[in-house]
């Protein structure tokens, strides 16, 4: 589940899983109905018999487009937010027709093939043993075309930002290709599937407006309006609640304490993106284990999804603070400071002190924060002054790697986050 719901952690993985099956078996449902678990029905349209999959295909798409561009446009949906699956041109063209070959030989898609092998069909049953045999095989010779898969990488493209091509007027061409598409596929059933228009076909005669004419001027009026109505993706100005963020400041909402991330850097958790705003030179002496460092100048919009999780920190400065409302007003929900920044770190996390007047309590908590800068490579500190040999040098770190191209400060690099389904 990608869904903003388990992003927000408003529920956890199980949840999640639960939340899938029922999508799962209520999309499989659908299918069945549909006729879709039915290899001949999907075979049917490689004769230009029965277009039903092409209808129901150019339905979603037109769907789908013309919903998000509207609730974009409207302020509902934020399409930056849309996860789009990066390019490698050549692999997906080969791994396309692969797939289209295993499709025309047996009759099904993968979905499909689930749906007609938990319905009990045999030819089902064998294609989703193929499948399952391919992905071992696959897995088996994967190192040999490692290289080729991550080949030809394009990034995350759209066609309107290709082609120049407004989006608005991309959306419209869609719709008018999927209405063409439709009157075709009407046609092609009626000539070489024996078909006979019915009163609802968009090739009947008939004088009245049937269901399936007023959903397709329907569409067709939404393309207009998307056709004038400009980009709806935001642009570069953005505005912020100054009574939100006045609240998240008083409140210190708006804060991760370093005895937290350090919890969270010891648990192993990559539910987050830990970015040091400072100069390359200073990460390269020393940073926080796990941080990324992006300098505040070359900060930009695309750090991270909409909905990650970022924690920014300095030495100390108002840096993270200015990257941190940076982000805000550009919709970063989920931007956080590190309180005190890289000098509460050290301060607190590194080399901890313990003072000679300390109560049982204060031993206690002192204990687990020794261990917590043994983990970090650094010492724990008691009395007044260091004890005696106990190193306060920060630890050393692995160097980062060098700059790439002109020397440009490296860009941040988003990890892989577990997502659930």
């Amino acid at each position: 589940m990608t869904a903003p719901l388990f992003k927000y952690g408003l529920f956890g993985d199980e949840i999640s899983l639960i939340v899938a099956f029922g999508i799962g078996i209520a999309f499989g449902f659908v299918l069945e109905r549909a006729g879709f678990g039915n290899a001949r029905v999907l075979a049917a349209q490689f004769y230009f018999r029965d277009l039903r999959v092409l209808k129901v295909m150019f339905t979603a798409i037109v769907t789908a487009m013309t919903g998000v561009y509207v609730l974009s446009r409207m302020g509902v949906v934020d399409l930056s937010l849309v996860y789009l699956t990066p390019t490698f041109l050549w692999p997906q063209i080969v791994g396309g027709l692969i797939l289209g070959v295993g499709f025309v030989i047996g009759g099904y898609c993968p979905g499909t093939s689930c749906v007609s092998a938990a319905t009990g069909r045999i030819d089902g049953i064998v294609y989703v043993l193929g499948m399952i045999f391919g992905l071992i095989g696959f897995a088996e010779i994967y190192p040999m075309v490692e290289n080729f898969a991550h080949s030809s990488a394009l990034g995350q493209i759209t066609l309107s930002s290709l082609f120049k091509i407004p989006y608005g007027v991309l959306v419209f061409a869609v719709v008018v290709m999927a209405v063409v598409a439709f009157v075709g596929a009407e046609w092609a059933e009626t000539k070489f599937g024996g078909k006979k228009p019915d009163a609802d076909s968009l090739l009947a005669p008939a004088k009245t407006l049937a269901p399936s004419r007023l959903l397709a001027g329907g569409i067709v009026g939404l393309g207009v309006i998307a056709a004038v109505s400009g980009d709806p993706y935001r642009g570069p100005f953005a505005r912020v609640d100054t009574r939100e963020l006045a609240l998240n400041a008083g409140t210190k909402a708006d804060h991760i304490s370093v005895d937290q991330l350090a919890d969270w850097l010891v648990q192993g958790r990559n539910d987050f993106l830990l970015v040091d705003v400072r100069e390359p030179a200073e990460f390269a002496a020393y940073h926080i284990p796990e941080a990324i460092n992006v300098p505040l100048a070359a900060l930009s919009p695309d750090i991270a999804d909409r909905t990650e999780r970022i924690v920014f920190y300095s030495d100390g400065s108002i840096h993270s603070a200015q990257a941190w409302l940076l982000l805000k007003s550009l919709g970063y929900s989920n931007a956080y400071m590190l309180f005190g920044g890289l000098e509460e770190w050290k301060d607190s996390i590194l080399f901890p002190r313990l003072a000679a007047d300390a109560t049982p309590e204060q031993k206690a908590a002192f204990d687990k924060r020794a261990a917590t800068a043994a983990h970090f490579g650094g010492a724990a500190q008691t009395g007044v002054a260091p004890a005696t040999g106990t190193p306060t040098e920060t630890p050393k770190l692995a160097p980062p790697p060098p700059p790439a191209g002109d020397g440009a400060a490296p860009a941040a690099v988003k990890k892989k986050k577990k997502e659930g389904c």
